[in-house]
């Protein structure tokens, strides 16, 4: 055997080993819809240490499993705009005033977007058997 084939052997012995190699390793699994959602809330503004956080968390999460990112990011707006509503207001944060207009905020607001959002109609009752 010459140099050459020996080291065409040697290549194609290794191209097959990590083929197989990489055809068993287990899948990537799917961002979850919670670290989804901290990422949207992020991106929009809202630290994990800020008031509004919680809100914006657990509504982006529900919208992200019932499938609707636009309305993540949309609740994810309403704690950023609750937030600056509350500081024009003169509320300091941290307190428990400011606490107080962000609840009052985000659930005004969340119902607006709720309003706003278009109905979704799935499988009928009277249509199934």
């Amino acid at each position: 055997m010459t140099n050459s084939r020996m080291h065409a052997a040697i290549a194609l012995g290794s191209a097959l080993i990590v083929g197989a190699f990489v055809a068993f390793l287990p899948p990537v699994p799917p961002a979850s819809a919670q670290s989804h959602a901290q990422r949207i809330c992020r991106e929009q503004g809202v630290s994990p240490r800020s008031d509004g956080y919680e809100f914006c968390l657990s509504q982006a999460t529900r919208a992200l499993q019932w499938g609707e990112p636009a309305l993540a990011r949309s609740f994810a707006r309403v704690t950023v705009d609750a937030r600056d509503a509350c500081l024009g207001a003169g509320l300091q944060p941290q307190t428990a005033g400011f606490s107080a207009c962000i609840d009052r905020e985000t659930y005004a607001r969340g119902l607006m977007v709720h309003a706003e959002a278009p109905p979704k109609y799935g499988p009928q009752i009277a249509d199934h058997p």
